[in-house]
């Protein structure tokens, strides 16, 4: 039996909720492989199951946690045997890398065994009503306490000139032609030193960063909202719609029809 909630007041561009609910799944319920929009933590409750991402599974248990990172094809599926029931959060920001540093989760290393910790703040975000964006903010960031396993590690300069990027990106921005140098001149450095820290820090470019956005933003929508495919592509940026079928296309391999269907048919 799945339980989600869905997060309708999305005001907060460093830390957002997205969605977040309980499952208590069926033998072998699998869900992937795709790629996911934004950062999600399950935890197991019960149960045992199977997670694969970046060429591994890993065979998790009562007590265990995984992270699905955004960009990343991952599978996860419940035991034959003992099916899994886990508690789970979907959530996105500028600020959530920053949040899952000094947690245990890294992408080496997106699975913690054993913290049993989480168990109760995990329960508590699932049962939060979503009517109240600032106290599931809360639940979340307990959820995420939980999980930390060391001090912060501290953030550089570099790291906060990126921050403050994305934020100026994932506000508004998104949705109009920016240029890599209007970003820079937000920020307040020169655009090939933007353009580097991208680089190191996201591994692509801005320019780059703001298209797999806006086709994310599109797949998310799709996903989750009954807007047509015309009202999708203005919502992420496109004024052509034939150009943002193709465009969406040649970035996930299947057209927005086909995407939200397959959505659909995983839910």
């Amino acid at each position: 039996m799945r339980k989600t909630q869905v997060n309708r007041y999305r005001d907060f561009v460093d830390f957002n909720v997205i969605q977040y609910g309980h499952e208590d799944c069926r033998p072998n319920y699998s869900i992937g492989d795709f790629v996911r929009s934004n950062h999600l933590i399950h935890y197991v409750h019960r149960g045992r199951g199977r997670y694969v991402c970046g060429g591994k599974t890993y065979s998790l248990s009562a007590g265990d946690a995984f992270l699905i990172y955004p960009g990343d094809v991952t599978l996860y599926q419940a035991d034959s045997a003992e099916p899994w029931e886990y508690s789970w959060v979907e959530f996105s920001g500028a600020a959530a890398g920053k949040y899952l540093s000094s947690t245990g989760f890294t992408r080496e290393r997106p699975v913690m065994r054993g913290v049993h910790g989480a168990a109760g703040p995990m329960l508590a975000l699932s049962a939060t009503s979503p009517d109240n964006p600032y106290e599931l903010l809360g639940r979340l960031n307990e959820a995420l306490a939980s999980f930390v396993t060391g001090e912060p590690q501290p953030v550089s300069m570099a790291d906060e000139y990126v921050k403050y990027a994305l934020n100026y990106i994932h506000t508004i921005h998104y949705r109009s032609p920016v240029t890599v140098g209007e970003i820079s001149s937000y920020v307040g450095i020169n655009r090939s030193y933007l353009s580097r820290l991208f680089k190191e820090k996201l591994g692509v470019s801005p320019k780059r960063y703001i298209t797999e956005f806006r086709m994310k933003t599109a797949a998310r929508l799709l996903e989750e909202t009954n807007l047509t495919i015309g009202q999708v592509a203005l919502s992420a940026g496109f004024e052509d719609q034939l150009y943002f079928s193709t465009s969406f296309k040649a970035f996930f391999g299947h057209s927005p029809t086909r995407h939200r269907a397959m959505a659909k048919a995983a839910k």
